[in-house]
């Protein structure tokens, strides 16, 4: 089995609301991204899936959410770190089976799946979220 990660991060403020202490102000983060895709066959250049092909797609949600206000642009009262992994799996996995359907076959993709997608808030912080099983 090959698991293949990719890693990103974008800059972007928040709230919660209700929240007893200093995180029901709005305040910065620099999130950090990072999806797993797992597989088990490697194509014929011995590569499971192209680091490109997945750093486009997960761009592509970043930049929805770069330096935005999240509450607003995600319309949700409280977006925690796991609240933005669960919409990252979702909106990464609706990206990547578009790709599937839509590919021209210069993408083989050979049973890789999306296996996690991990959210971080500080370098200490992170929450992982592994889908709806």
């Amino acid at each position: 089995m090959y698991r293949l990660q990719v890693k990103t991060h974008f800059d972007a403020a928040h709230y919660i609301k209700d929240y007893q202490g200093k995180c029901s102000r709005m305040h910065g983060h620099r999130w950090e991204v990072e999806v797993v895709l797992e597989g088990g066959e490697l194509d014929k250049m011995n590569i499971l899936i192209d680091f490109g092909v997945v750093k486009g797609m997960l761009e592509t949600l970043v930049g929805k959410l770069d330096h935005y206000v999240l509450n607003e642009v995600l319309q949700e009262h409280n977006v925690t770190a796991e609240f933005l992994a669960k919409w990252f799996y979702k909106e990464f996995y609706q990206l990547y089976q578009l790709l599937i359907s839509d590919s021209a076959g210069w993408v083989e993709f050979r049973g890789v799946h999306l296996a996690r997608v991990t959210v971080w808030e500080s370098p200490d912080c992170c929450v992982k979220y592994f889908g709806e099983e």
